[in-house]
């Protein structure tokens, strides 16, 4: 099971593979997207107009982080890929102990 995050137009996270669902991105603020195996990684949309993908914690599935240019208009986006997640949930917030 393969799961790939990426930022589209301005105002939407994408979810594509095993899963698939858009997450609307409101205010500017940082997501959160929270999966099944523990991994959370925070979104944001940029001031450059890319979007940064990193994790604030790695959970058991296998992730890679592929970043975007600076400069390509045609590639605005960091793409996360999960192995082994089966659920995500999307929130502007997180807590971790």
């Amino acid at each position: 099971m393969a799961i790939t995050v990426y930022g589209a137009s301005d105002d939407i996270i994408e979810v594509d593979g095993d899963i698939s669902a858009e997450f609307p991105y409101r205010n500017a603020e940082p997501a959160t997207l929270g999966f099944s195996d523990g991994t959370l990684l925070r979104i944001t949309y940029t001031n450059a107009g890319i979007w940064r993908i990193s994790p604030i914690v790695r959970g058991a599935a296998d992730l890679t982080i592929e970043q975007a240019p600076e400069n390509d208009d045609s590639n605005y986006s960091d793409r996360a890929t999960l192995s082994g997640a089966v659920w995500v949930v999307h929130g502007i917030d997180h807590a971790t102990r």
